[in-house]
């Protein structure tokens, strides 16, 4: 069953642009059977980003995130798999103090839909988030759109792109960008910009990565 929601319901406000308040570098969050690492780069990026990835704001991206992962800080979030497939429970937890931030129950079947379940009293999310296909079909533009509700806001991730993503939020019934992720690298690593004046950052990065893992994909 697709979610309810529609993109064509609401239309684009190409009056808004993009201003990202956060910067991640999602480490081996793409069709990843074990664990991964979000690294929080937020204010090491000195390139502006101007609404695109470009290569200078790649480069300085790459640069940020190897000189963090090799002075061996703390991620902001880790995410552990609870066994060795990509379409297993997956927890993703603080970095710091490791404490549970929401589990993924991720599927790969086109007409069901993946959840994000957060602790009770969570700071992130007060009920669970459920992402579903926007016409319950595989077929044409709908599968690849991905649809969720939080706090009565229907929110709409839009993989017509190609390999670059955009999160929208509908505000006054029409569609303004507050995110947007491309892959990177060995299409094992993805680089996200979020607003995060218009959506909690757990939220963004977890929807995220089940749009990149993609519900058409098979455990290998």
């Amino acid at each position: 069953m697709g979610h309810p929601f529609h993109p064509d319901d609401f239309p684009i406000n190409e009056d808004v642009v993009l201003q990202p308040t956060r910067v991640f570098f999602l480490k081996g969050c793409v069709h990843f059977k074990t664990n991964a690492k979000i690294l929080d780069l937020t204010g090491q990026i000195r390139a502006p980003f101007s609404g695109d990835f470009n290569h200078a704001f790649l480069d300085e991206t790459e640069q940020a995130a190897q000189k963090q992962l090799q002075s061996n800080s703390s991620p902001a979030y880790e995410i552990k798999s609870s066994g060795n497939m990509m379409r297993t429970l997956k927890t993703m937890v603080d970095g710091r103090s490791g404490d549970k931030v929401c589990d993924l129950n991720m599927t790969f079947v086109s007409f069901d839909s993946s959840r994000v379940r957060f602790p009770p009293g969570s700071r992130h999310s007060r009920h669970e988030i459920e992402m579903c296909p926007v016409g319950g079909s595989a077929k044409g533009e709908d599968n690849k759109h991905e649809a969720f509700v939080k706090n009565s806001i229907p929110y709409f991730w839009d993989m017509t792109r190609g390999r670059v993503g955009i999160l929208y939020k509908c505000l006054n019934q029409k569609r303004v960008e507050i995110a947007r992720v491309a892959g990177f690298g060995f299409d094992k690593d993805a680089v996200l910009v979020l607003n995060d004046q218009e959506l909690d950052d757990a939220v963004a990065i977890s929807t995220c990565i089940i749009l990149l893992n993609g519900r058409d994909a098979m455990d290998a």
